[in-house]
């Protein structure tokens, strides 16, 4: 009977060990300084679109609430920025999305979006050889709708977006950036053709220079 308890009683022990284990690896504090200095990223995604949402008025065949499937398309993320010691960072970032569209209603094309951001990032630096970062970021966003029979539309928007992600270092001057990008916009209007909500999930991974 003694035996057992003992080792009834060993499994709350294992788990304050597991608890102050984790509060170690995840409160830790940092073990190497971020590098100060400006950078360069360079970074590829693949972009899965939610459903264009009609909300202005197209034709008579496609009425406002439709809703227009895009296809998943790839894209890039370039950005130049600046690393404070403080685990902030800001940066101008320029990206490009796209993909195709096509509706039950006729209303097929492809769409675009061009934006400039500043985005600030902050990173948590608990590790040696990796950092998780989040950052948000506005500026302005350029969308092109090529509809078929109907020519190119163009519009100009405020934009918005959310990014996680991991900086996994190779070198004090090279990093690996893996991460996921959530980017949305006000309404485009495609020169009284139509208007829709547009928003976007990205994964990406690319490359950060240190300078």
């Amino acid at each position: 009977m003694k035996h057992f308890n003992s080792k009834h009683r060993q499994k709350p022990a294992f788990r304050k060990v597991l608890i102050f284990t984790m509060a170690l690896f995840f409160l830790a504090p940092p073990v190497h300084a971020l590098t100060e200095g400006p950078y360069l990223t360079l970074t590829g995604s693949i972009d899965m679109h939610d459903d264009l949402a009609i909300a202005g008025k197209v034709d008579s065949s496609v009425p406002t609430g439709t809703s227009v499937g895009v296809k998943t398309g790839a894209g890039f993320n370039h950005s130049i920025g600046y690393q404070f010691k403080n685990s902030f960072s800001t940066e101008l970032e320029f990206s490009y999305k796209g993909g195709d569209f096509d509706s039950s209603e006729g209303l097929s094309g492809n769409i675009n979006s061009k934006s400039f951001l500043v985005n600030g990032i902050y990173s948590f630096n608990i590790r040696e050889y990796y950092t998780p970062y989040i950052g948000y970021g506005m500026g302005f966003a350029f969308h092109e709708a090529k509809i078929q029979d109907k020519g190119n539309r163009e519009d100009m928007t405020i934009a918005y977006q959310l990014k996680m992600g991991v900086d996994i270092e190779f070198s004090r001057k090279l990093s690996l950036l893996v991460g996921y990008r959530y980017f949305t916009s006000n309404n485009p209007k495609f020169n009284g053709y139509f208007s829709a909500e547009t928003a976007s999930h990205s994964i990406e991974a690319g490359l950060k220079f240190h300078f």
